[in-house]
């Protein structure tokens, strides 16, 4: 069985054909936001999709995609920069396009899918996945199975609040965690630290993979500004751990690359808010599957499993 994984990122959209014996077989990708409109988005998407399903026979298709509500079957990216977004319906557009079943999922559920099948979905039951990334996300998986809610928005863990924090979110809130634990966020500290935030350009702040070797090479204002990222993530942590009770936290995506030497940050000040009953329970970890492309596997996931549902 062949299936195509998609994983609609802010940054990049990444496609792979994978099969359920051999893995994936093929990869593609293209920048996200190098199209005009999200219309024009959605008419290169399909056509990348296209090239595929010409060159492999597949079973169906699944897609990791930001701010999706399962129940209207909908998704509107609100971290991406376009004027005419608006919920779209991707999976009926592409089964009348390509006339194969699609399926698509939250991007973090999709992930936390790949891990609950390729990674620490071995070793636990219950855990809670925090994706790190150009944005802030979470899935859940309980008893094995993932944790959607009504709307297949649980686990929204970066719109969750830190208390004083005034930084303006592109979902439209203030004072979300994701305005300093992501990508955009740790830009954001910098900017505020170097006290450029409304004059500075783009250009004028190093990329995250910059600040993390500056930090590691001893650059003071770095280490304080991911000593800070790191210790609002473990402080709010505590919250998702009390509600949820899972036997793990496991952190994927492209900043979870370069943060094992910040766990015992994490794990510190998550430790301090949690109940007697909580302590000393969890196991905090990076995913083993961020080389892996688990960012296609979830989506194929899905696919997969959808696809041997119309089987039986």
């Amino acid at each position: 069985m062949k299936v195509v994984g998609v994983d609609i990122g802010g940054t990049n959209t990444e496609l792979a054909v994978i099969d359920s014996k051999d893995g994936i077989l093929k990869m593609s990708a293209f920048k996200t936001k190098a199209s005009d409109s999200f219309a024009e988005y959605i008419d290169d998407l399909s056509c990348q999709i296209e090239v595929l399903t010409l060159e492999y026979s597949i079973d169906s298709i699944g897609i990791g995609a930001p701010n999706f509500d399962s129940k209207a079957q909908t998704f509107c990216p609100v971290n991406f920069p376009w004027d005419d977004l608006k919920p779209f319906n991707l999976k009926a557009h592409l089964e009348s396009f390509l006339n194969i079943p699609t399926f698509l999922i939250n991007d973090a559920n999709a992930s936390a899918m790949a891990e609950n099948r390729y990674g620490a979905g071995k070793k636990y039951k219950d855990f809670s996945l925090i994706t790190l990334g150009t944005g802030l996300g979470g899935g859940i998986i309980i008893n094995n199975q993932l944790f959607e809610g009504a709307f297949g928005y649980a686990g929204e863990f970066g719109h969750t609040k830190i208390e004083g924090l005034d930084r303006q979110c592109n979902c439209g809130g203030v004072g979300c965690l994701e305005t300093v634990v992501s990508a955009n966020g740790i830009k954001k500290s910098y900017a505020v630290n170097m006290k450029e935030i409304k004059s500075s350009v783009p250009t004028q702040i190093p990329s995250v993979k910059t600040i993390f070797d500056k930090a590691k090479n001893g650059d003071k204002r770095c280490q304080v500004i991911l000593n800070y990222t790191f210790e609002k993530l473990g402080q709010k942590m505590a919250d998702f751990i009390h509600i949820l009770n899972p036997e793990a936290i496991i952190f994927c995506g492209n900043i979870a690359k370069s943060m094992e030497s910040y766990l015992p940050i994490i794990s510190d000040f998550c430790e301090e808010q949690l109940l007697d009953d909580f302590k000393g329970k969890i196991h905090y970890g990076i995913s083993e599957l961020l080389d892996d492309k688990m960012n296609v596997l979830g989506p194929a996931s899905l696919a997969f499993t959808k696809a041997e549902e119309l089987v039986s």
